[in-house]
């Protein structure tokens, strides 16, 4: 039942074995047939200018589903705003990951809605349902009803009665009854993801001798990213880049220049234990960007 390379689009290699491994098993799942396609491993820029990464988009006979790969063992717990992780004794309270998997899927909604190839085909386009694959075989799953909501684990996928990632892949998670996307619709949205301007994630972006790793946080015009240090292990910084749309206006980039030039100036005099102040000032392609310790 593998899905073969003409619907399978590899943008990139994941750098975690973890995470290659269950893009593998899922890959062996998948059926080879119309209307299934997925695209693994890229990032996209959205309207705000936000680096979004994507661990792999599946179109099927359900829709569109962006999918999310957490691959800790352990027993995780929690409610719809935090899961925490208990793995080999030691506890781990993250955000919800389905929330940041639905931000991301509204983002590459809107995004794909402008292209092209969508506009001039006059398709309506598949609502993008955010998925969390938990995938580890060493993992106890104690979320119920709500907090599980979105979340699947491997389950039994040749089983008649599986219900977790693979049979949510296939026949979604809200009551489906329309028919699967048509010819026009792939091809759609097969062209308007080109245009869309999807690429290999960056994820080893760099910022001075900085490389970025994982997203902290994010708000209207920034994300904070951790940053490594490419020669020095144990030097990690917590990296703020100010994002702005591709389209946005000349004055517009110019007042955001100005807004990251104010807060290094002002903080990086400062010397108080209660205030976090920037060590460097570097630009980016998605803009001004703050390094702090």
């Amino acid at each position: 039942m593998t899905i073969g390379p003409a619907r399978w689009y590899e943008i990139a290699k994941s750098a975690y074995p973890w995470e290659q491994e269950a893009l593998d098993w899922l890959r062996a799942h998948l059926p080879d047939r119309e209307p299934w396609h997925v695209w693994t491993n890229f990032e996209f820029i959205d309207d705000d200018g936000r680096v979004n990464e994507v661990d792999a988009l599946v179109l099927s006979p359900a829709g569109l589903f962006l999918v999310e790969i957490k691959s800790r063992p352990g027993r995780l717990d929690g409610d719809t705003h935090t899961w925490t992780w208990q793995t080999d004794g030691r506890a781990l309270t993250v955000d919800n990951p389905l929330r940041l998997t639905d931000r991301k899927s509204k983002r590459l909604a809107s995004l794909l809605r402008r292209q092209a190839a969508v506009v001039k085909a006059k398709i309506r386009l598949p609502f993008i349902e955010p998925v969390v694959f938990l995938s580890s075989t060493d993992l106890s799953c104690q979320l119920q009803g709500l907090p599980r909501a979105g979340a699947f684990q491997r389950g039994r996928p040749t089983h008649d009665k599986d219900d977790d990632i693979v049979a949510a892949l296939r026949s979604g998670l809200r009551q489906h009854d329309g028919p699967p996307p048509d010819a026009a619709q792939v091809r759609a949205i097969l062209r308007g993801l080109e245009q869309a301007g999807i690429r290999q994630s960056k994820k080893h972006r760099q910022v001075g001798d900085y490389k970025l790793d994982k997203l902290l946080s994010e708000g209207d015009g920034w994300q904070d990213w951790t940053g490594q240090h490419v020669a020095l292990p144990g030097d990690v910084r917590r990296v703020r880049i100010y994002t702005l749309g591709a389209t946005a206006s000349p004055a517009a980039r110019a007042a955001l220049q100005r807004q990251a030039e104010r807060e290094y100036a002002l903080l990086k005099g400062i010397d108080h234990p209660g205030v976090l102040r920037p060590a460097l000032f570097s630009q980016t392609e998605l803009g001004p960007a703050l390094l702090y310790d």
